[in-house]
């Protein structure tokens, strides 16, 4: 059945026509998709790890509904963005600071799912005066603070092979995207959702949420592996900043059942932030809490 999924991959093609590309201030340039509301009220998306600024394309149809503009970027080497060698996760809130005024925009929301997360905090760090209101759904904690305890094993071994031998990890990440070019990436990546918990499974059977997500990480690897991988690096090196400093506080939402991003490891760090607060999803995972929810989470950061 196509449903509603043609409407979400019509937006994942339509902002690969429309792709916004600007040359900043540095000489290099930065690619975002907009989506949602044109004239609505700007809201950053930082997409997760392995992806790309079309998985933004899962806030388009809300973006509509509450009035948001959807500006979703893509990160230094990643998609059509020129890469930034030896960035640190503090070099992310100046590129949108610039970008927010080259739009003109003074104030906006930002909202990071996954690996987009670390970057929510990091603007909400250097940039509070300008952040409207903060999301982290699902977010990846500081790694190399609180561990890959009860992560699953893929990330876990991709952690152990950066360490001892990156070129090897590039090697899978090209394999990977190789595998999600051909004509039966459908059903592997299918038998690789299967591992999944039910919650998750129910969300990525749905196909506009499948496509975007599937598409969002074939774009991630355009620039290559090491692009990609280099993107990666960034969650397990030291942040740069303490988030218990923080004086724009997110929304932090997870779910009790991810298994990407076990939520002990999540709860390690937000403890430690006053006056944060957790809201916890007892029955998702990693994937139906950002695509089954998101519209419930949208209301709760514009009335933050």
């Amino acid at each position: 059945m196509c449903g509603s999924g043609c409407l979400l991959v019509e937006q994942i093609y339509r902002s690969m026509a429309d792709l916004h590309i600007l040359e900043m201030e540095s000489g290099r340039k930065l690619a975002y998709a907009q989506y949602g509301d044109p004239e609505g009220v700007p809201l950053f998306y930082f997409h997760g790890w392995p992806s790309s600024r079309l998985q933004g394309a899962l806030l388009d149809g809300i973006g509509k509904k509450r009035g948001l503009c959807v500006i979703a970027p893509d990160r230094p080497g990643i998609g059509m963005s020129d890469a930034q060698p030896g960035r640190a996760l503090l070099d992310w809130p100046p590129l949108m600071a610039e970008l927010a005024d080259r739009l003109g925009y003074q104030k906006f929301h930002v909202v990071g799912v996954s690996g987009g997360g670390p970057y929510v905090l990091a603007t909400a760090y250097a940039l509070p005066e300008r952040v409207l209101g903060a999301a982290v759904i699902c977010g990846a904690p500081p790694l190399s603070e609180v561990g890959v305890e009860g992560m699953m094993w893929p990330y876990r071994t991709a952690m152990f092979i950066r360490q001892k031998a990156p070129v090897l990890l590039d090697q899978g990440l090209r394999i990977a995207g190789r595998i999600s070019h051909q004509k039966q990436s459908g059903l592997v990546m299918r038998r690789l959702l299967a591992t999944l918990g039910p919650q998750d499974q129910k969300a990525l059977a749905v196909d506009d949420n499948f496509h975007v997500i599937t598409r969002s990480f074939q774009e991630s690897l355009r620039s290559g592996a090491a692009a990609l991988r280099a993107d990666g690096d960034l969650y397990s090196d030291p942040w740069g900043f303490d988030p218990a400093q923080l004086s724009k506080v997110p929304y932090f939402c997870h779910g009790a059942l991810d298994k990407n991003i076990p939520l002990a490891l999540v709860k390690r760090y937000i403890d430690r932030i006053p006056g944060a607060k957790l809201v916890v999803h007892e029955q998702d995972g990693h994937y139906s809490l950002p695509t089954l929810h998101a519209e419930q989470i949208m209301d709760k950061l514009l009335v933050s």
